[in-house]
C-alpha cells in the first residue's frame, strides 16, 4: 500500500485538519472531516488522506473564528451528593451558530497582508480614527450587502449569495452582535441594464424569504462619485486616457513582458525602468489638465470610446489588476433612473469599493473571480487609501458551479435568445424564475444554499442534491393524486352495477390532509408502460392474463384481451375485475384514472437540460473555448463583453439534450383539476402523482386546460423512466 494510502497516512492528516478546525472551525471543512471519518471507518484510506487534506485546507484559508472555551463553576469541595452535583451541573444550553467573520471592530487591517507585500503597499489598513468614525455610525453590527447588477436575471448561483450575505447578517443579530444587510443594484452600465430586471431581482429576494435594511443604488452616488474622481486628479490619482483598445492591450503586453523578465532578476536587485510604450502617452498630465478634460468628458464633447478616466496607481506592481484601470467610460444611454443626466459611467473597479464605504459595509462578501482585485495591494484597496476613505472587509468564496446546469448570466442569456428554452423562466433553467416555475420552493432552494455551505475551494455541486431536499420536503407537504402521463385503455368487465366508490386518504402519512372521494367505473386509463404484452419475472405491471391491483380501489384486474389496430399498434385492453373478500394478493398495484371522472391535462416532465454531468469540461474537448465566469452578486461584466460582429455558436451548445422536455397529454383526476387554476406568483400547489413524482401547477395552467410541470422523479434512479 502507498503511503499516501496508508492508515498511518489518514491518521496523520486527520491530526492536520483537526488541528486546522480547532483553531478555525470552517463549516465545509468541518464536514470533510465527518466525511473522512467515514471513508475511515469503511478502511478507504486513499479517500480519507485526500477528504482530511480538503478540511485542512478549507479551515486555514477561512476566517472563522473558534469560540471561547466557558469554565465550568466548580462544585463546593464539602458535598458530594446527587442533588449538589445537579445544581453545580453546567445548564445545557441550545447551540448557536458561529460567525465566520471577524468582528466589525477588529478590522483596522481590512485584508491579510499577502506573503511579499510590503508596508508600503498596505493599502488595506484602516486609520484608527476612520474605524472609529465606522463603528459610530453603524453601532458595531455586521453589515453586508447583496449587489447584482440589474443586466439579467438571477441564478441559483445568486441564491448561495443572498444566502450568505443574508444569511451572515442573521447570525450577528442572533450572536447579539446586530447585523443587516444593504440591497444594493450595482447600476452602472446602463447599456445593459433595465427595469424590468430590477422588477425580478426584488421579487426573487422577497421570494426566498430576504429582507433588506435598505434597497440602494449605485447610481444613488454618481454625484458623490464624480467630485470623488475630481479629488483623484487633484492629488495625482487618475488621468484622462485617449488610447484605442488595441493600444491599451499592447502596453499591457509590454508590462507583461517586462514583468517576466523582472522575476529572473537576482533577489534585491532594483527594478529596471519601464520599457517604452509600458506607460500610456497620456499618464503625465498635469491635474489641471486632467480636470479639464474630465470635464469635457462628462460635457459630451468625446464620442464612446475615444476617453476614458484611468486610475494612475502602480505599474511596478505584480498585481495586474492595478495596472491603471479604467475608473469612467463615455456612455451615450440613457440610464433606467437617472435619464439623461449622466453620458459618463463609473467602472464596477472605481463604483464598488467606494459605495461599500459610502455604505459602512463590514464585510464585501465576494466570489474569487475578485480576489485579485481586492488583493490588500489591489485596486479596491488602493483607490480607497487614495482617497482617505474607510476600508471594509473584503472575503471571498467559491462560485457555485452545478452538475448538468451552466452558470454564466451570457450563457443562460445565449439559451434564451438561441431558442433552446422557451424564456427566462423555463423550468429547465438554473434560473431562479426557472426554479420556480419548475416547482422548487424557496424553503428547498434555501436548504441546498445551506447545505453546499462556503469554501474557498473550487467546487461543483450535485444537481441531486436540490433534487433529494425537494423530495424529502415534498412527502410531507404534498397531496397523493392520481394522474396518467401516457394513457392505454382499459375497458372492464363484470364491474359491480354502477361502479365502486370509496375514499381515498389525501396523504398515507398524515390524516390532517384529509380523504376524497374516488369512483371506479368503466373504462380507466393506466399508463402504457405499466403493459407488456409478454410478462417477465421482474415486470410488476399487466399482462395477458396476469392480475394486479388498482391503487386504493380495492380491486383486481386480469387481462383478457387486447385491442390493435390494423398496424398492429396496441389501442387498448380488455380486464375482468375481481373484487371479491377472497381474491389473490397481486404482485404489483397500478395508480388510473377513470375516464368518466378524468380530465384532459398537459403534462411537462422536465429532466436535465444538459447531458454531461460538467458541461464546460465537456465543451472544452469539444474544442469551446472557456468563457470568463460572472459574480454570484457583483455582476459587472464589461471586462467579459463579448466581441462585436456575428459570432460561431458556441460549443457547449451541441451538448444541449434534446430530450430535456417531454410534453405529455395526460389524463388527471378531477381534484388536480381543480387546483389548476393559475397560481399566484409567490406560490405553487405541488402534489405527488402516485407512482410517478412530484408535479406542480405551471403558470400556463387554466381550470380549463390544465398543465403540469414535474418537479423531480420519486427516486433519483427512476428519472429515465418517466421521461420516455
Amino acid at each position: 500500500m502507498s503511503e499516501t494510502g496508508s492508515k498511518s497516512a489518514a491518521k496523520n492528516a486527520k491530526t492536520d485538519a483537526g488541528k486546522a478546525a480547532k483553531k478555525r472551525p470552517d463549516p465545509t471543512g468541518l464536514e470533510l472531516i465527518l466525511k473522512g471519518d467515514a471513508a475511515m471507518a469503511a478502511k478507504d484510506f486513499a479517500a480519507a488522506v485526500g477528504l482530511y487534506e480538503q478540511a485542512k485546507a478549507a479551515c486555514e484559508a477561512s476566517d472563522a473564528v473558534a469560540a471561547p472555551k466557558e469554565k465550568k463553576p466548580k462544585a463546593p469541595p464539602t458535598q458530594n451528593t446527587a442533588a449538589a452535583a445537579a445544581e453545580t451541573a453546567e445548564p445545557e444550553e441550545e447551540k448557536k451558530p458561529k460567525l465566520m467573520l471577524s468582528l466589525p471592530t477588529a478590522n483596522l487591517q481590512a485584508k491579510p497582508l499577502r506573503e511579499g507585500v510590503d508596508a508600503a503597499h498596505n493599502y488595506a489598513l484602516n486609520t484608527e480614527a476612520s474605524l472609529k468614525a465606522h463603528l459610530t455610525s453603524t453601532g458595531g453590527l455586521f453589515r453586508t450587502r447583496f449587489p447584482p447588477e440589474p443586466n439579467g436575471y438571477l441564478h441559483i448561483g445568486h441564491a448561495k449569495a443572498m444566502n450568505f450575505n443574508f444569511g451572515q447578517a442573521r447570525i450577528g443579530k442572533e450572536t447579539g452582535s446586530g447585523g443587516e444587510t444593504v440591497m444594493r443594484f450595482d447600476d452602472t452600465n446602463p447599456a445593459a441594464e433595465k427595469q424590468e430586471f430590477i422588477d425580478s431581482i426584488l421579487d426573487n429576494v422577497k421570494w426566498l424569504g430576504h429582507t433588506p435594511s435598505c434597497v440602494t443604488y449605485s447610481s444613488d452616488y454618481f454625484g458623490q462619485l464624480y467630485e470623488l474622481a475630481v479629488k483623484l486628479i487633484e492629488v495625482g490619482g487618475a488621468y484622462v486616457c485617449h488610447q484605442t483598445g488595441d493600444e491599451i492591450k499592447e502596453s499591457r503586453n509590454i508590462l507583461k513582458a517586462y514583468h517576466a523578465k523582472k522575476k529572473e532578476l537576482p533577489a534585491g536587485s532594483p527594478a529596471p525602468p519601464l520599457p517604452a510604450g509600458a506607460a500610456s502617452p497620456y499618464r503625465e498630465r498635469s491635474a489641471a489638465e486632467n480636470k479639464r478634460e474630465f470635464l469635457k468628458m462628462k460635457q459630451g464633447r468625446y464620442d464612446e470610446g475615444a476617453a476614458f478616466l484611468r486610475m494612475r496607481t502602480d505599474l511596478l506592481s505584480e498585481n495586474t489588476s492595478l495596472w491603471d484601470p479604467a475608473a469612467y467610460r463615455v456612455l451615450f444611454h440613457a440610464h433606467p433612473r437617472t435619464g439623461d443626466a449622466w453620458c459618463i459611467y463609473p467602472t464596477y473597479d472605481y463604483t464598488h469599493c467606494i459605495v461599500d464605504s459610502l455604505e459602512n459595509i463590514t464585510h464585501s462578501l465576494c466570489t474569487l473571480e475578485f480576489e485579485i482585485r481586492q488583493a490588500v495591494d489591489g485596486p479596491y484597496y488602493w483607490l480607497l487609501d487614495a482617497l482617505k476613505l474607510y476600508k471594509p472587509v473584503t472575503w471571498e468564496y467559491s462560485r457555485l458551479n452545478l452538475t448538468h446546469a451552466l452558470m454564466s448570466k451570457r450563457k443562460l442569456k445565449h439559451l434564451v435568445t438561441g431558442g433552446y428554452v422557451s424564456g427566462w423562466d423555463d423550468p429547465r433553467m438554473v434560473t431562479l424564475d426557472g426554479l420556480r416555475r419548475r416547482g422548487y420552493s424557496a424553503s428547498v432552494v434555501n436548504k441546498f444554499c445551506e447545505a453546499i455551505g462556503v469554501t474557498r475551494s473550487r467546487m461543483t455541486a450535485r444537481i441531486g442534491l436540490l433534487e433529494q431536499i425537494a423530495r424529502l420536503e415534498f412527502d410531507t407537504t404534498a397531496p397523493r393524486r392520481f394522474a396518467v402521463l401516457k394513457p392505454l385503455k382499459v375497458t372492464l368487465t363484470d364491474m359491480p352495477e354502477g361502479g365502486k366508490t370509496f375514499s381515498m386518504a389525501n396523504h398515507p402519512k398524515d390524516e390532517s390532509f384529509g380523504s376524497r372521494s374516488l369512483a371506479l367505473t368503466s373504462p380507466i386509463y393506466i399508463e402504457t408502460d405499466d403493459f407488456h404484452i409478454e410478462d417477465d419475472p421482474k415486470f410488476f405491471g399487466l399482462a395477458p392474463g396476469k392480475a394486479v391491483g388498482l391503487l386504493g380501489a380495492g380491486v383486481n384486474i386480469t387481462c383478457t384481451s387486447v385491442e390493435k389496430d390494423a398496424s398492429g399498434n396496441i389501442t387498448g385492453l380488455v380486464a375482468k375485475v375481481d373484487a371479491s373478500a377472497t381474491r389473490p394478493k397481486p404482485k404489483g398495484h397500478l395508480h388510473w384514472v377513470a375516464a368518466q371522472s378524468g380530465v384532459a391535462a398537459t403534462v411537462r416532465v422536465y429532466t436535465h437540460l444538459f447531458l454531461p454531468e460538467y458541461p464546460e469540461e465537456a465543451a472544452a474537448e469539444l474544442g469551446g473555448e472557456a468563457e470568463a465566469e460572472d459574480d454570484e452578486g457583483d455582476g459587472d461584466e464589461e471586462a467579459a463583453a463579448p466581441a462585436a460582429g456575428p459570432a460561431a455558436e458556441p460549443a457547449w451548445t451541441k451538448l444541449v439534450n434534446a430530450d430535456s422536455l417531454v410534453t405529455c397529454s395526460a389524463f388527471v383526476e378531477t381534484a388536480l383539476a381543480e387546483a389548476a387554476a393559475p397560481p399566484p406568483s409567490h406560490t405553487r400547489p405541488t402534489f405527488q402523482f402516485q407512482r410517478l413524482g412530484y408535479f406542480c401547477v405551471d403558470s400556463d395552467s387554466t381550470a380549463a386546460v390544465p398543465v403540469f410541470n414535474r418537479v423531480v422523479a420519486l427516486k433519483e434512479d427512476k428519472e429515465k423512466g418517466a421521461a420516455k
